[in-house]
């Protein structure tokens, strides 16, 4: 019996299915890879998986996590490519190890590395720049509108300073950025990025198409998960 952690991507099409339909769509790639996952004891028993923290709808992602608990001996190498087989090329297994840390996912992602890429009739990267300064050092109040116990729309003021590690924007092209970000994640919350983009709509220029890349959850110390 072993547990082990892997990193997988989630990419194409596919960035459009929730989080709950990530962890119904790996547990049966598991069953249709006949390996022997390890169950939960009582009426509702379930396969034991764990996952980090949900991916926005409609990002894509080369820096997901989840970790299984096993009920032989298997290699990761042969885990990850036995669930490769079976998996479509969206969504695939990049790296399996055997987990040495009793700590959970969510427990050790501190933060999530993001490239945005942005296109703009009206770009102006020192402008962007000069934004995105601001929202590092000295943070831009924003707001977030969320349901409270009663179900009732409330809205919450957020500062940047306190959700946001690294910020910075170079042209890729005409008309185009390339913005490289570290968010802070918690399990009390983190900034959206559509949030970071509403910011630039609102205070720089307006964006006309944008991509979203997470490239990777990394640990307090700024290092991938794995």
């Amino acid at each position: 019996m072993c547990k082990i952690i892997n990193k997988y991507s989630k990419t194409g099409n596919l960035k459009y299915i929730s989080h709950l339909d990530v962890l119904r769509f790996i547990q049966r790639s598991v069953n249709r890879a006949g390996i022997r996952a390890k169950y939960s004891e009582g009426f509702n028993p379930h396969m034991k998986t764990s996952f980090g923290f949900p991916l926005s709808l409609g990002t894509e992602s080369i820096g997901e996590y989840f970790e299984i608990e096993l009920n032989e001996n298997l290699p990761p190498e042969e885990f990850k490519r036995r669930m490769n087989l079976v998996m479509p090329k969206e969504m695939q297994i990049i790296k399996s190890s055997c987990l040495d840390n009793a700590n959970s996912i969510m427990a050790r992602c501190a933060y999530a590395e993001y490239i945005i890429g942005i296109e703009s009739e009206n770009l102006d990267i020192d402008r962007l720049n000069n934004l995105l300064s601001e929202i590092l050092e000295t943070g831009v109040v924003y707001i977030r509108q969320k349901k409270n116990k009663k179900k009732k729309l409330v809205n919450k003021e957020m500062n940047t300073k306190e959700y946001i590690s690294y910020l910075k924007a170079e042209k890729s092209g005409d008309n185009k950025a390339k913005i490289e970000a570290v968010f802070i994640t918690s399990e009390s919350g983190s900034m959206k990025v559509d949030e970071l983009l509403k910011l630039i709509n609102d205070r720089a220029f307006n964006v006309d198409y944008h991509t979203i890349m997470k490239v990777d959850a990394l640990d307090k110390d700024m290092q991938p998960i794995l």
